[in-house]
């Protein structure tokens, strides 16, 4: 399994974790006003937009990582 697999293991599962702090605290938070359904996916889609992009960097990194070291002359 390569790293990109990995990652996107991992951040699915944060994501999961994710959801279930948000609705937790969404029903703890019950006697404010909030949307059950709009503010946990809005919540989820900046979570699993950062953790794709960190992940993202991170892949590209590690997969072209031996080419700059080899090119600097290290």
């Amino acid at each position: 399994m390569d790293v990109f697999t990995t990652g996107l293991i991992v951040l699915f599962a944060m994501t999961a974790i994710g959801y279930i702090v948000l609705f937790s605290f969404i029903y703890y938070w019950h006697l404010v006003k909030i949307s059950y359904v709009v503010v946990p996916a809005v919540f989820a889609f900046e979570y699993f937009v950062m953790g794709f992009f960190i992940i993202s960097i991170v892949s590209i990194i590690i997969q072209y990582l031996p080419d700059l070291v080899r090119a600097s002359g290290i």
